[in-house]
C-alpha cells in the first residue's frame, strides 16, 4: 500500500498501521476520536489483512468491546454487524451510526488510470467561480501551497433551457454535476459529488470525476474515491476508471 495512503488512514484511526489485525476484531481508545458525532467511533477494515480496527471514546469503546470482538470481521461488516454495533451504543449514540459502511478507492499512478472520453464539456471552477458563502470551506479544503488563483472543482453543464439547475444552481443554471475537490494536507484529495436528479444516468458524474482525477494525478496527489456500499451507481465510477479498494469503513 502507498505510504501516503498508509499515513492518512493511520491518521484517521490515531494509532500506527501496525495496530490493524490480521485476524479478528480489535477495540482500542484512540486520541483521535472526540465526543462529537460521527468521530466517537470508527471501524475499519484495510485491504491485505483480514481483521478489524475499531476505535473510540472510552464509554463507547466500553460498550461495544464485548459485542464487537465476538464477531469475526466479515460479520462485523454486513447489516448484522451494524445492527449489533447499533444495539450495544448507547441510545444518544447510536443515532448517529452510519446506516451502512463505506467503500475507500484510491489512485496513486498515473499509468493505473483510465480517463475517460468526455461525453459532455468539462469546466475547471477557479476561485473566482466560488458560491458565495462558501469561500471559507473552499480556502480549507486547497493545499497550502495554493496562495493565489487555484482549481478546486470541475463541472458539466448542458443545453437544454427547459431543465434549470435546483441543487445545483449555485454553480450555474444548467449545471448538470459537479465534482468538487477537498485535499487533506498537501497529498492526497477527495471528491464531493453531486448530479441533478433528472440527469443521472448519462455519465455527468463519470466526466467530472475523470478530469478531476487528471488533475490530482498531475499534480502529483492520490485521488480518493469513497461511497457506501450500497450506493452503486456511485461506486461504479472508481472502478471504470482504474481506483483500486483500499479500506472500508464506517463511523459513528
Amino acid at each position: 500500500m502507498d505510504d501516503r495512503i498508509v499515513k492518512w488512514i493511520e491518521n484517521a484511526s490515531g494509532l500506527p498501521y501496525r495496530e490493524f489485525p490480521d485476524n479478528g476484531v480489535i477495540v482500542r481508545v484512540s486520541g483521535a476520536r472526540t465526543d462529537a458525532p460521527k468521530n466517537r467511533l470508527l471501524v475499519q477494515r484495510v485491504i491485505g489483512k483480514n481483521g478489524v480496527l475499531i476505535t473510540g471514546i472510552p464509554r463507547v469503546v466500553e460498550a461495544l468491546k464485548d459485542a464487537a470482538e465476538s464477531m469475526t470481521s466479515w460479520e462485523l461488516f454486513s447489516p448484522f454487524g451494524l445492527a449489533e454495533i447499533k444495539r450495544a451504543l448507547p441510545p444518544q449514540h447510536a443515532k448517529d451510526l452510519d446506516a451502512m459502511y463505506g467503500l475507500n478507492y484510491f489512485l496513486t499512478e498515473l499509468k493505473d488510470f483510465h480517463p475517460v472520453k468526455p461525453s459532455h464539456p468539462v469546466i475547471p471552477l477557479h476561485k473566482k467561480d466560488i458560491p458565495r458563502g462558501d469561500e471559507a470551506l473552499r480556502l480549507g479544503e486547497r493545499r497550502s501551497t495554493e496562495k493565489e488563483d487555484y482549481t478546486w472543482s470541475f463541472a458539466c453543464y448542458h443545453n437544454d433551457p427547459n431543465v434549470p439547475a435546483k441543487v445545483l444552481q449555485e454553480y450555474g443554471p444548467r449545471c448538470a454535476s459537479v465534482a468538487v475537490i477537498f485535499w487533506k494536507g498537501d497529498e492526497l484529495a477527495g471528491f464531493g459529488v453531486a448530479t441533478e436528479e433528472g440527469l443521472r444516468g448519462q455519465g455527468y458524474a463519470l466526466d467530472v470525476v475523470s478530469a478531476g482525477t487528471q488533475f490530482i494525478l498531475d499534480n502529483g496527489g492520490v485521488a480518493w474515491y469513497g461511497a457506501y456500499a450500497d450506493n452503486i451507481p456511485s461506486l461504479c465510477i472508481p472502478r471504470r476508471l482504474g481506483y483500486s479498494l483500499m479500506y472500508s469503513s464506517f463511523s459513528g
